[in-house]
């Protein structure tokens, strides 16, 4: 065989593998960090809408996440996870790209998103093919991006009082997106005391539990006897103000579970009744997400089913700012729309609000490529 063809056979085979590596460290990454904020795994129970083909969801096809918080001010940490030292997933960072909790959450003082115009990333994704965003409205973190009124943690206390949610949603329905709102019940500002911040730790001498700055405790103190019920009633008060605020709401995108007494997807649809729901929240929903995290299925799934994954590197803005190439992108829709399932493609906004530029760069290969194949998203 000519040499040269069995180098770029061989070039291709090491390609391949390598993507497949990665992908599968991906994946472990995904299912410990799961484990760690309790995602319920997916059940069988059927989901409370029914699905059709003329839902807006299945002719979406392509949705923007944003993840965007706290650790954006750093530009070194991953969002909410850069607190944890010691993840087996950054094993070759040496907790370079940590910090300690205590710093972390200090972050919300300096936290000024300035140029904040979420319209004009919006727009150009909405050219770009995107139907809908999910915008993360609180992530572990437990900086709530609105004034709430619960929990002292939230741009009530910030920001002067600024609505960042509100805009996003504005932004939404004037370029013509579909409206997501991300929100995460476990808050590791609320647990801040209660929970060690180093990863699996074993509170021995030889694997001491982290506190707030790392130092090492013979213990973790114990929670309150009525913590977790002021902890429900504080989520349930949060989403409560996210169903109500902001008018129709289209997509709740729940990452992690804080137990059967947060509102059941009956009582959120008392508040939203054209809400769809994923899964990690009740075990069950209208799109199964917890799954196909950096995961594409090699069946077709059964029911609406969605594959996130980040487009640059960590799901919090960091920097460099890098960009996986938009033909990677490209290849994951359509591998992903052949099987009947979304693709929920991750960015993140620096820490004054706006997209680095290579997100429009990136926005505008795809809107280039949909013109040159005449193809849209919808299957």
């Amino acid at each position: 065989m000519n040499t040269i063809i069995v180098h770029s056979l061989t070039c291709a085979v090491a390609l391949a593998c390598a993507v497949a590596s990665h992908a599968a460290s991906e994946t472990d990454q995904a299912a410990s960090q799961h484990s760690l904020i309790g995602v319920a795994g997916s059940s069988n129970d059927q989901a409370r809408i029914a699905h059709s083909d003329s839902h807006w969801f299945p002719k979406a096809g392509l949705g923007m996440f944003i993840h965007w918080g706290l650790a954006s001010v750093s530009g070194n940490v991953d969002l909410s996870w850069g607190m944890m030292k010691n993840t087996p997933w950054d094993a070759g960072q040496n907790n370079r790209n940590k910090l300690a909790p205590a710093e972390y959450f200090a972050m919300a003082k300096r936290f000024n998103p300035a140029n904040y115009h979420p319209e004009r990333w919006l727009k150009a994704a909405k050219e770009a093919g995107f139907g809908y965003a999910v915008l993360t409205t609180r992530h572990h973190e437990g900086f709530a991006m609105w004034p709430s009124k619960f929990g002292d943690f939230n741009t009530r206390n910030y920001m002067g009082g600024r609505d960042l949610v509100r805009e996003y949603v504005k932004a939404c329905r004037k370029v013509g997106m579909r409206v997501g709102f991300y929100y995460s019940p476990p808050d590791w500002y609320r647990e801040r005391e209660y929970q060690s911040w180093g990863w699996d730790t074993k509170g021995t001498p030889e694997s001491p539990h982290l506190g707030l700055n790392w130092e090492p405790l013979a213990a973790l103190p114990k929670r309150p006897v009525d913590f977790e019920d002021k902890h429900v009633a504080y989520v349930n008060g949060q989403l409560t103000e996210l169903l109500t605020k902001y008018g129709p709401i289209d997509y709740l995108w729940f990452d992690g579970s804080a137990g059967p007494k947060v509102l059941s997807q009956d009582q959120i649809r008392k508040l939203q009744p054209n809400i769809i729901i994923n899964d990690r929240q009740h075990g069950f929903g209208d799109v199964a997400t917890s799954a196909y995290e950096y995961k594409v299925p090699t069946t077709r799934p059964a029911g609406w089913w969605e594959h996130c994954f980040s487009m640059v590197g960590a799901w919090g803005y960091t920097k460099p700012e890098t960009f996986a190439p938009t033909s990677q992108l490209i290849e994951r829709i359509g591998q992903v729309r052949a099987m009947g399932g979304n693709v929920l493609a991750n960015y993140a906004p620096r820490p004054d609000g706006e997209m680095p530029d290579g997100f429009y760069k990136q926005m505008e290969e795809l809107k280039a490529w949909h013109k040159q194949t005449n193809s849209g998203i919808t299957k």
